[in-house]
Formats: C-alpha cells, sequence, structure tokens
C-alpha cells in the first residue's frame, strides 16, 4: 500500500513538472528556479558563516607531532562508587598539554557532562604533561549526587580528555549500577 503512494506521488510529481514546462517559457522557468534558490543559498551561508566561526585555526605542528596519552578511570567498590579515579599517563615521546576533562555519566540513550575545573576550588587546567609522566585526580560522585539527583540511575561513566590543538580521548567506561542491559 505504501508503494502504491510513492508511485502515485512520483507520478504527480512528473505530471506536474511537465505541466509547468509546458505552461512556461525556458526564460520564465529560469526566473522561478532563481527566486526559489535564493532563501536555500541565503540558509546555507548562514550555516557556513557559522560553521567556519567554530573551527579553530589548523596548526601544521598539529600534523607532526605525535601524542599518546592514556587514560584509565578506576573505582572504588564494584556497584555505586563513592570515589572513581582519574589517571592520565603519558606514554609518547612528546609532551602534552590537556585542557580540563571532561566525566560524562551515561544512560542508554542519555548522557551528562560535568566539566572537571580543579581540586578544591582551585582551577589546575589546562596542565602541561610531560613525557612519561602521570597524572592523578580522585573525583568524589557523591558531590555530582547533590548537584543532580538524577545521576544516581545512570549507569555507566567515563572521561574525555582534550589537548588544545583539539585532539580527544575517552578513557574505558566504569559501570556504576546494574541494568537490564547489563
Amino acid at each position: 500500500m505504501i508503494k502504491g503512494y510513492i508511485l502515485l506521488i512520483n507520478l504527480s510529481l512528473s505530471s506536474i513538472v511537465s505541466w509547468l514546462a509546458e505552461a512556461f517559457e525556458k526564460e520564465t522557468m529560469a526566473w522561478i528556479i532563481l527566486i526559489m534558490a535564493i532563501p536555500f543559498i541565503a540558509v546555507l551561508a548562514i550555516l557556513v558563516f557559522r560553521i567556519s566561526r567554530n573551527i579553530k585555526p589548523i596548526k601544521l605542528s598539529r600534523f607532526f607531532k605525535k601524542v599518546k596519552l592514556d587514560i584509565l578511570l578506576e573505582k572504588d567498590k564494584p556497584l555505586r562508587p563513592q570515589l572513581l579515579t582519574m589517571t592520565i599517563r603519558n606514554t609518547g615521546k612528546n609532551e602534552a598539554d590537556i585542557d580540563a576533562p571532561v566525566l560524562e555519566f551515561r544512560k542508554i540513550w542519555t548522557k551528562r557532562k560535568f566539566k572537571l575545573n580543579g581540586i578544591n576550588g582551585n582551577a589546575i587546567y589546562p596542565m602541561f604533561i610531560g613525557s612519561g609522566k602521570m597524572h592523578q585526580l580522585r573525583i568524589e560522585t557523591s558531590t555530582f549526587h547533590q548537584y543532580d539527583r538524577s545521576i544516581k540511575s545512570f549507569y555507566w561513566a567515563r572521561i574525555i580528555v582534550t589537548d588544545v590543538d583539539g585532539r580527544r580521548w575517552k578513557s574505558n567506561s566504569v559501570k556504576l549500577r546494574k541494568s537490564l542491559v547489563t
């Protein structure tokens, strides 16, 4: 039945286009197409402008400098952990300049992200990690539960780290509580 409607629509569209082509001259059709294309081009130009405004300038050194980071997220208890430990280890030859990491709580279709700025209200990010060095941060989950109580029902957590040049690394996912899926 659906195929019949699609066929009917296709037939009617082609008949409409052919009727328009016969009813109007070619010059008139060109003007109609041009007038209909102006709003489309305007919307496309606005979209390109917004996207280009958010793009950071590309540095050539980014392509030649390889940064290898290992991000590990550990928990203190198997279920409903009170303390998460984030470990960032630079295993590459070059140093890394990382921005503030983001803690992401996930359900099946829902995500909630929190930016970790530092320790006890002191901003420690952006941070420079040399080759072979390690950074560790202990995260108490109770602070996030006080901020938003719905986070207690989320199933997984992970850390997302970005550097100044825009590269991204993700940690392993940590199970926070049991679900019907896992």
